[in-house]
């Protein structure tokens, strides 16, 4: 497996991406690096500055308790499974932790986070962070339980910069997948296999074969077509780009990165 390296990021209920880590690098040979997000609140300096400092030294000791916590208790299941891991407690003192983790992700292969949950572990601005901040892609782990394997990987291919990103960064990946398919997801009449077919040529000069696949996107949506068909040929991952456009755009449109974060059901390798 060539994700050698990897940085975990714990939190409350993030068992099913903690379990999924810790298998996919049992099975591959990979190391484990455990960071906690705790529950450190994000406050602007401004509203800082103006809370008694008693009122911050409580908080900065409920999110170092919480962290400390989440990290032992991931240690403690990498253990039941016969693995050790190390862990980094970070600085959360100032509620900046998508920086904090950010800076600490830019030395390791890839990041792995679980699927926010609005009942558990809102992720999204976290990995929005990451995403942008690392320079090093983010594996994102959906909350119901996965085969932590790599066999069958989907790209989902727009021609966009992240895209390319996203396919360079797993190119190590692929290369020892057993099933590789590149899918376009466009409106009626829109047809870019021939783009799709520049991207297959590539791969093949790296000795990955792969098909390509055009869907039509169903009653519009980009997200839940490509997480149908992902279902449909049972892939372990796909490869994207997140966000295409600015953030902002993605947030007023309700852009294609956050419906998959919302509503993915298979692991998806990210990157910008």
């Amino acid at each position: 497996m060539p994700l050698k390296d990897l940085l975990l990021v714990v939190g409350q209920d993030t068992e099913a991406g903690e379990r999924y880590t810790l298998e996919l690098a049992r099975t591959n040979g990979a190391t484990v690096t455990v960071t906690s997000s705790g529950a450190a609140p994000s406050l602007p300096a401004f509203i800082r500055s103006e809370m008694p400092s008693d009122l911050l030294q409580h908080m900065r000791e409920d999110v170092e308790t919480t962290a400390r916590a989440s990290l032992e208790a991931c240690s403690e299941r990498a253990k039941q499974m016969g693995m050790a891991v190390e862990t980094v407690m970070l600085d959360l003192s100032t509620g900046d932790v998508g920086t904090e983790i950010s800076r600490l992700a830019r030395y390791f292969d890839a990041t792995v986070l679980q699927q926010p949950d609005p009942a558990g572990t809102e992720t999204t601005d976290l990995i929005e962070a990451v995403l942008f901040g690392s320079g090093r892609p983010v594996l994102i782990v959906p909350s119901p339980q996965r085969p932590a394997q790599l066999k069958r990987i989907l790209i989902a291919w727009d021609e966009g910069r992240p895209a390319a990103r996203a396919v360079a960064d797993a190119l190590p990946l692929l290369a020892t997948s057993e099933w590789v398919e590149v899918v376009t997801v466009g409106a009626h009449g829109r047809d870019r296999t021939r783009h799709s077919s520049h991207l297959v040529r590539h791969l093949a000069r790296h000795d990955i074969e792969a098909q390509m696949t055009s869907l039509v996107a169903d009653r519009g949506s980009v997200a839940s077509t490509l997480l149908a068909h992902a279902v449909d040929v049972e892939a372990d991952l796909i490869v994207m780009g997140g966000y295409g456009h600015s953030r902002l755009r993605e947030i007023v449109l309700g852009g294609t990165t956050r419906r998959i974060l919302q509503t993915l059901t298979v692991p998806v390798l990210m990157a910008h």
